[in-house]
């Protein structure tokens, strides 16, 4: 049996993109999405390792939650110290992306109580043997947030030469989501998850 996610989050865009994000970093794992808390538990019948709320959910129905607080990551817009002091785990989903994958993979790093890991990360086909490098030092900063001119100034090439390797490396890689390239970079060790 495949471990099981739920996004319970009545913006249903935001939870899409979510399980998108997932599903590029476990394997194996089935997310499902709810709207309502309501709509969850008519779907009780599976196992869920991890659950993850939106802060408004949480807010009007935090009893079914407090007992699986440490399965549990709120979806917040930006960070909340309420939440944090509240003993929940906080994924700030006004950011990009890719930061929000950078988190996810921090919150997995981390592991639930005593460690355990919320699912099995997806064995990244070695992209480091896949990629130059010069895509590979690209990419490492790529996914640390500079834009193609920062990128030529930092490495002592030209704009056009980073935009012809940005497009090499999406085209190998055959991705041009900024998260999911964090995600294969960090999965395969190019970056450390520390650097994002």
């Amino acid at each position: 049996m495949n471990p099981c996610f739920a996004i319970i989050d009545q913006n249903t865009l935001s939870g899409m993109a979510l399980r998108g994000i997932l599903w590029d970093i476990f394997d194996l794992v089935e997310v499902y999405t709810y709207n309502s808390v309501e709509e969850f538990i008519k779907d009780s019948n599976r196992h869920f390792v991890h659950f993850f709320v939106s802060s408004d959910i949480l807010f009007n129905e935090v009893d079914e939650f407090e007992p699986l607080k440490e399965q549990t990551t709120v979806m917040s817009a930006g960070p909340n110290d309420n939440i944090s002091k509240a003993g929940f785990r906080v994924l700030d989903v006004s950011v990009t992306e890719q930061e929000v994958a950078g988190q996810l993979l921090q919150l997995d790093q981390a592991g639930h109580c005593g460690g355990e890991k919320m699912a099995e990360r997806k064995k990244s086909s070695n992209i480091a043997d896949i990629l130059s490098v010069r895509e590979k030092s690209v990419l490492t900063l790529m996914v640390k947030g500079l834009i193609n001119k920062e990128i030529a100034d930092e490495l002592g090439i030209s704009t056009p030469t980073v935009i012809f390797h940005r497009n090499n490396i999406c085209e190998k890689l055959q991705t041009r989501s900024i998260g999911k390239l964090t995600v294969l970079a960090v999965l395969s060790g190019i970056v450390d998850i520390n650097d994002i």
